[in-house]
């Protein structure tokens, strides 16, 4: 009897485990401040060690270059342009985060350019690791407050500063806002904590502001209103008191705000509306897979990728294992209640922690094209830490005798996600390395194609700037080829079709390849096909039209593409559109309205080359050479390397009989553009009237090689 009454007790102890953190005291309740600054420190010096390779890390093309490159507020923190970014119907890339701009806009205003206009990096990267250290060490601290063990707060903070999963929030340029609103919301949840505690009203106003500057980040803090609610839980509150609903009431007020601010944003950038052909049941499959995807990645950090895709986009079907993840959640629910019900309190708290802030992140409103993404773990994976910590504290209590091979096993798990983090930090070096791996992991990411396809053709341009021509036609290529795989992965992909077009445009032209010309404008009429509105594709149709000599047709579609870039905030491009719809007024004639295009131009970009080399050919046909001929001098001394302008300049000296000054244009022109079959026609026609017949021959023949379509005639008339 003796035993059983002894059992008994034993089974009641255990059964009070993870009640109240004032009654647990697992373990040790604080450190000395030597021990607590050296712990401090090793989270510190760990965080920076996972994380040391972003500070080599270029900016990538996933939405880097909108953020830094593109973006109309970076340059510019004055008083006017804060306030405009303030602004609740002021959205950019689909979010509403004035904050996470500012921040951004100081660290170019330290940063700036180098001589070349070019934006380092280096800067924006250190940033976002100091505020995921000083969340890291913000983690601790709320912890700490939270439970009273000084243990169970280093084991989180150092899972929280070196997990895995992070690295997309931290390595990522873009991502700015996630350490920047987890900054000021676990800062929030301290001051709260503090609150509770003290009973001192600056502490609540205080936590109130931050949690106002985190939901000014990012809009995802708006859970932060449900989770103080859960620290009013784990402190023993009662829910009933009018004090206590009283002082919920200006959060919860902030979140809906906020919360509807952040789904006009992402109406507006049509983020909203991108999958929602899955219906209820099936996002409850997609639900569940995410949410138990979120767990796994959280302790075995493999395999992790920037996007993870819908599984079947075209048909919207789900695998059959997505509606298996029902059951795991179904059980994780049931397993909570219990616990609540048993009264283990820290267990639940990790538990509902976890599913307070990643709920609205789990796909039941659909958003953007990926099931789950690592960076929506940021903030909720402070729950699961807790969890995970709490229960190794408690382990060792209940078997002291593990106490050295937890710990061990412990530290060697960080030490490897400190390894992972260092790969995965790495694998954010440059946009190929990116999308390479994204590829990789998850093949039917049609987004991750499309980026390395956009890649590719800015590349190509790079190379044709630097004379590389075969390269140019090679990275053409391969670049159609990823924008076919997107569009294969997703049949109504605007954007692949107008990208793919772009390429075929542009290796057509260099290739003088009208059938491929044609291909193009197909692309272009599928884009505009999903997007009536879509300006750019109907500039760059126009464009091709044009080069094919469909001239009235490719007027119709300039004005088009003028008129809708009229009505947009930005007009940036603008200058292209007038500029190649001047070319097109030159070969129908109309050359006082080319000239007019091209003006146009000027006024939006002066130090556009391509408009004065265009606009003194149309002056030139209109028969103002010597005018003309300024213009082109203009063109070459702000691009010494524009082919077409040493061209045009070449016809214009040639028209005036200086023959020789002619030919030196004509050859500089061949130097820069080996493939302008123009170049060699006009310098082999000039070369017959020189009487140069032997070298007018071979330039004729290179002509007729380039697909020039007159030189057959003259190499029949000259050459035989």
């Amino acid at each position: 009897m003796k035993r059983e009454r002894k059992a008994k007790q034993e089974t009641k102890k255990v059964s009070n485990n993870f009640r109240s953190p004032k009654k647990e005291n697992l373990i040790n309740q604080s450190s000395g401040n030597k021990s607590t600054f050296l712990w401090l420190f090793l989270i510190v010096v760990l965080t920076t060690v996972a994380y040391y390779p972003t500070f080599d890390n270029e900016i990538t093309s996933w939405d880097d270059e909108f953020y830094l490159n593109d973006n109309p507020y970076l340059k510019d923190l004055s008083a006017e342009s804060i306030k405009t970014l303030f602004k609740t119907d002021t959205y950019y890339m689909g979010n509403y985060h004035p904050l996470s701009m500012v921040s951004l806009s100081i660290d170019y205003a330290i940063g700036g350019e180098d001589k070349n206009g070019n934006i380092n990096p280096f800067l924006y990267h250190l940033t976002n690791l100091v505020l995921h250290i000083l969340v890291s060490l913000f983690v601790f601290w709320f912890v700490l407050l939270l439970l009273k063990n000084f243990n169970i707060a280093v084991i989180a903070a150092l899972l929280f500063g070196v997990h895995t999963i992070h690295v997309e929030s931290v390595a990522w340029i873009s991502e700015r806002k996630d350490v920047l609103y987890a900054f000021f919301f676990v800062a929030s949840l301290i001051s709260y904590l503090k609150y509770v505690d003290k009973k001192k009203l600056v502490w609540y106003f205080a936590a109130l502001l931050l949690f106002l500057l985190s939901l000014f980040s990012k809009g995802q803090a708006v859970s932060l209103a449900i989770t103080i609610i859960l620290i009013d839980w784990i402190r023993k509150r009662n829910f009933f008191n009018t004090k206590l609903i009283a002082e919920k009431i200006p959060f919860l007020a902030l979140a809906v705000i906020f919360g509807l601010i952040a789904i006009g944003a992402q109406q507006e950038s049509e983020a909203l509306v991108d999958e929602q052909g899955y219906d209820f049941f099936q996002r409850i499959g997609i639900a569940s897979y995410a949410f138990m995807q979120y767990l796994y990645k959280l302790v075995l950090p493999i395999n992790l990728s920037a996007i993870y895709p819908y599984p079947d986009i075209i048909k919207q079907t789900i695998p059959n294992l997505y509606y298996l993840m029902i059951l795991p959640v179904g059980f994780i629910i049931y397993l909570t209640i219990r616990l609540f019900k048993k009264g283990k309190t820290i267990l639940v708290f990790g538990i509902a922690f976890f599913v307070a802030n990643i709920l609205l992140l789990l796909q039941f409103i659909p958003v953007g094209s990926a099931v789950h993404a690592d960076r929506y773990a940021y903030i909720p994976s402070i729950g699961f830490f807790i969890l995970v910590s709490a229960l190794l504290i408690r382990h060792i209590k209940n078997k002291p005798k593990h106490k050295n091979i937890i710990f061990g096993l412990t530290g060697m798990y960080i030490i490897l996600l400190t390894a992972l983090s260092f790969m995965r930090s790495d694998i954010w070096q440059n946009s190929e390395t990116l999308w390479t791996d994204t590829i990789k992991k998850s093949p039917n990411s049609v987004i991750a194609w499309n980026n390395l396809g956009s890649l590719k053709d800015r590349q190509a341009v790079k190379a044709f700037e630097e004379l590389r021509y075969n390269d140019v036609k090679k990275l053409r290529r391969e670049a159609i080829e990823h924008f076919s795989e997107a569009i294969k992965g997703k049949p109504d992909y605007r954007n692949a079709f107008y990208n793919r077009g772009v390429s075929k445009f542009e290796l057509g032209k260099l290739n003088n390849d009208t059938v491929l010309i044609a291909t193009s404008i197909k692309d272009f009429t599928n884009a505009l096909t999903e997007d009536g509105q879509f300006s750019d594709a109907y500039h760059y149709r126009a464009n091709a039209k044009s080069e094919l000599g469909k001239l009235d047709a490719a007027m119709k579609d300039y004005n088009l593409a003028i008129d809708l870039m009229l009505n947009k905030e930005s007009n940036k491009g603008l200058h292209f559109y007038y500029s190649n719809r001047g070319i097109t007024k030159g070969k129908l004639g109309d050359y006082d309205g080319a000239i007019a295009d091209f003006d146009k131009a000027l006024s939006i970009t002066p130090e556009e080359s391509g408009a004065y080399s265009n606009r003194g050919r149309a002056k030139m046909l209109k028969g103002d050479t010597e005018d003309a001929i300024k213009d082109f001098n203009t063109a070459i001394s702000l691009d010494p390397k524009h082919f077409s302008a040493y061209l045009n300049r070449a016809v214009a000296k040639q028209i005036l009989k200086d023959f020789d000054g002619a030919i030196i244009d004509y050859t500089k022109t061949i130097e820069l553009n080996p493939n302008s079959a123009e170049a060699y026609f006009s310098r082999g026609k000039l070369l017959i009237i020189m009487n140069k017949k032997t070298e007018a021959c071979f330039d004729l023949n290179k002509a007729q090689e380039l697909r020039h379509p007159l030189a057959e005639i003259f190499i029949e008339n000259y050459c035989k």
